[in-house]
């Protein structure tokens, strides 16, 4: 490879970090505290593409002058290929993960060390996030879910024994991304009625001792309103 190829490839993917950043399509790859970080990366990246692309140029004379002799066979349109899905990422980025994009979740083989959660948040249905519903059925000494009407929002998903409201987590990036799910029952027809990884705000009352070993520590929500919303910007959880 060619020192003006690397050049071009360490460029092209500076400025593609630079694109995603302006356009906020970041979000679909890590976590909005890791911005920063790209930011920086994107920078350095830029800098020394720039920096060696400047020395080379001042260098070029002499250095074709002492291999002018030299006869070596280049099949440079092989290495340009290389660009093709740099350039593709910056132009056409893929959608975030969704209802079959992330790790499923792991099967527990003990049951979580139970621990006191903070309550939550006042109102007749505060919003509370699948993971967070979750943590809580499995291992909240404190109960704070018990009888309490929540909110959550999430895509659904089909499996035999009936529909889920599921979401993405990840905790650097979407490499690690992994899928938590809530299971609906009671008025869930509504819910059951739409089509796979459509995205809805969803009513209801956990039930007690549902997120077991038995079900894989997956809790089951008792329905009371379904309502479809679109998909939101950032679609991961954290």
């Amino acid at each position: 490879m060619s020192r003006g190829t690397q050049n071009t490839l360490l460029l092209l993917v500076g400025l593609s970090a630079v694109v995603m950043v302006i356009k906020g399509t970041y979000l679909h790859f890590v976590k909005p505290s890791l911005l920063p970080w790209l930011i920086a990366a994107a920078v350095v990246l830029i800098a020394l593409a720039v920096a060696s692309i400047v020395r080379d140029l001042r260098h070029a004379p002499a250095e074709d002058d002492a291999h002018s002799g030299e006869g070596h066979p280049h099949r440079p349109w092989l290495v340009w290929l290389l660009l093709v899905p740099i350039a593709l990422t910056t132009f056409v980025v893929p959608p975030p993960l969704g209802a079959h994009g992330a790790t499923p979740e792991a099967v527990a083989a003990t049951e979580p060390q139970r621990r006191p959660f903070p309550p939550l948040p006042a109102g007749r249905a505060p919003t509370v996030s699948i993971p967070d519903v979750v943590m809580r059925a499995a291992a909240d000494s404190a109960n704070s879910l018990d009888r309490r009407l929540i909110t959550i929002t999430g895509f659904t998903l089909r499996y035999p024994e009936g529909t889920d409201l599921g979401g993405v987590v990840i905790v650097c990036c979407a490499a690690d991304a992994q899928l938590a799910r809530v299971h609906l029952s009671g008025n869930a027809a509504e819910a059951a009625g739409y089509p796979e990884d459509t995205w809805l705000q969803v009513e209801g009352t956990v039930l007690a001792g549902t997120a077991v070993a038995s079900t894989n520590f997956i809790p089951t929500m008792a329905v009371s309103r379904v309502t479809r919303i679109d998909k939101p910007a950032n679609t991961y959880a954290y």
